[in-house]
């Protein structure tokens, strides 16, 4: 296991959120069709529903094989499977269950969402709201062995569901990092990215790391009262135990 440097080890652009480097661990072949047949399984179903954006998050293809060996390390090195088994480390779509382990600890419970669900929490016009964080506290994906998890957000992977987009500006930030300002969005945000699809992406700063130990916030400031469905479109990789079977995440 080495030390790679973020910034330098991927063809997409990274918010490294002020981490610059990080252990990593090279994959066996295995480990890569492993990787491999999960990202393939996400683009089959997506290309059904918009070729376009398929393509957006197809292109990062080998940049997630990359963080799936950031993720590796992360975990004690151990084997990445897909599906998971019992002592490795596990690879999915980002869902409501990967992205928030319970409702009662202090690292993933951080976020905007209705646990269980896709729906933000009613957001209101003018009034700053949050994806990731919540104003006070960051988000962590979850740090403690054997239920650790690392999720990756694609390039442009922030989506939305719906008739019409519900912000036009965010913002994102770490613990260690908050020189950024906002990210507005280009007129054209408010049409649909295929004809007759429901589907809007939100441009972001690059592919978005959501590390174990170092906390981000993501805010918006919603453009009109709602209940927003939002999806990440990327990865998360886990221990077996965090997701061992369909569960429901308590609140």
């Amino acid at each position: 296991m080495a030390v790679r440097d973020i910034g330098t080890s991927f063809d997409t652009t990274i918010f490294t959120g002020g981490k610059e480097s990080a252990p990593y661990a090279d994959l066996a072949p295995e480990e890569r069709q492993a990787v491999e047949a999960c990202i393939d399984m996400g683009l089959e179903h997506m290309a059904l529903v918009s070729p376009k954006l398929a393509n957006i998050i197809g292109a990062q293809r080998e940049d997630f094989i990359t963080w799936a060996g950031f993720a590796k390390a992360a975990m004690d090195e151990k084997v990445i499977g897909f599906p998971s088994k019992p002592g490795g480390i596990g690879v999915c779509w980002i869902n409501p269950q990967s992205r928030q382990f319970s409702g009662d600890e202090v690292y993933t419970k951080h976020n905007g969402w209705t646990i269980n669900t896709n729906e933000l929490a009613a957001v209101t016009a003018g009034t700053v709201d949050f994806i990731l964080g919540d104003g006070t506290d960051n988000y962590k994906s979850y740090p403690t062995a054997p239920y650790r998890s690392m999720s990756v957000v694609a390039k442009d992977g922030l989506i939305e569901i719906g008739t019409t987009p519900s912000f036009m500006v965010h913002q994102i930030k770490s613990e260690t990092d908050t020189k950024y300002g906002i990210v507005s969005e280009a007129p054209t945000f408010q049409l649909p990215i295929e004809s007759g699809v429901g589907v809007y992406v939100h441009k972001t700063l690059g592919m978005i790391p959501l590390w174990n130990d170092l906390g981000i916030t993501w805010s918006v400031l919603p453009i009109r009262s709602c209940t927003p469905v939002i999806f990440l479109a990327g990865l998360t990789f886990y221990e077996h135990e965090f997701l061992s079977k369909p569960a429901v995440r308590s609140s």
